[in-house]
């Protein structure tokens, strides 16, 4: 009898009769190792099942962060986009974005319970009520408006400056005008309200008044109307200058009961402005940025974002392109954005406090 060379199995030769131990002891032999294959060849392939699995869950896990970080980076650019066209005088034609600067321009018509401060749109909400006599108890004139014929660099401006109590805006303030010696029909003041806490103007304008009219006195109300707004706490500077020289003349502050009103400002309102976006086809995410500075207690802002309301992501501080240092709430979608999408800006002013927005933009991704 042989065997085999690897197994031992047995391999008869004619010469051999077949014995039964031997033929039973091959069969189990064949048994247990046929067993012993299937065990194996199980067990490899559940190893095999339990690698695939993790190998797609590894691959599942892979791509979300990588789409992740994809539309992390895209947002960035995102980002880096709205201040670009924040850098841009005209904007250009582009689906899915947009740069609003609030400066200085009349407030939108999808805007509303937003004031035209000047410098920004405004929102104010003091805590008590104050009379125009009692801001005119905090007016003083440090100096007259000195107009020199001939000799317009000899000319100094007129400087008022007060401490509001409260928010709120002129509706009337009265300067008085003496003048001679005039050779002109008309002359042009140059108004600025500057904060003296923050150290910017706030407002600026030009006014053209009639020379005509009898002299020497000449009365002029309502020079400054309600752009001309004010924080409570803060102390402001209203400067009136010239650069003309075809009179000789002075410009004080008329100082007498009823010639000056403010509106105190304490109504709860909220401040919304609106905008419609079209993206040109259905995007993955987007950004909203809000350039603004609160005083005094300030307030809150949210966004509405094709109805879904969201809370700012993060707030941080910059300075913008003309100096000016503002904070900017960043509102992040997290959601598909629309062909067309709506944004509906909301600013609520705590008790005591007010918001100036400056600018706002959105990109989408």
């Amino acid at each position: 009898m042989d065997y085999t060379k690897n197994y031992h199995l047995p391999q008869w030769v004619k010469s051999d009769r077949i014995m039964m131990d031997d033929f039973n002891r091959m069969c189990v032999d064949l048994e247990n190792g046929l067993t012993g294959n299937r065990q194996a060849a199980n067990e490899l392939s559940g190893q095999i099942q339990r690698v695939e699995r993790e190998a797609k869950e590894q691959i599942r896990t892979s791509d979300t962060a990588s789409q992740a970080s994809l539309k992390s980076g895209l947002l960035w650019m995102a980002y880096n986009h709205c201040h670009l066209l924040a850098a841009v005088e005209k904007q250009p034609p582009q689906n899915g974005c947009f740069f609003q600067s609030l400066k200085g321009a009349p407030a939108p018509s999808a805007a509303s319970g937003l004031m035209e401060r000047g410098d920004a749109l405004w929102l104010a909400r003091g805590a008590r009520a104050y009379s125009s006599d009692e801001i005119c108890s905090h007016i003083q004139q440090v100096s007259p408006m000195e107009v020199i014929k001939g000799n317009a660099a000899a000319n100094t401006p007129l400087i008022i400056r007060f401490t509001p109590p409260g928010p709120g805006y002129f509706s009337k303030f009265s300067l008085i005008n003496q003048a001679k010696d005039i050779s002109c029909d008309a002359t042009v003041w140059h108004i600025a309200f500057f904060n003296e806490n923050s150290g910017e103007y706030e407002a600026e304008t030009d006014v053209t008044l009639s020379m005509t009219s009898p002299y020497p006195l000449r009365v002029i109300h309502e020079v400054i109307e309600k752009n001309f707004c004010f924080s409570g706490g803060f102390t402001y500077r209203i400067e009136v200058s010239t650069k003309d020289d075809r009179y000789n003349g002075r410009v004080d502050y008329d100082n007498k009961s009823g010639y000056t009103k403010a509106v105190s400002l304490t109504a709860d309102t909220t401040g919304i402005l609106s905008r419609t976006v079209p993206c040109g086809e259905a995007r993955l995410d987007g950004i909203t940025l809000v350039q603004y500075r609160p005083s005094g207690t300030g307030g809150t802002l949210s966004l509405i974002w094709d109805g879904a309301v969201l809370a700012s992501t993060r707030t941080r501080n910059i300075v913008d392109a003309t100096g000016k240092s503002l904070l900017e709430a960043e509102f992040r979608r997290n959601a598909a954005i629309p062909a067309t999408t709506s944004l509906q800006l909301r600013t609520i002013c705590n008790v005591g406090g007010d918001i100036a927005l400056h600018s706002w933009a959105m990109a989408a991704i």
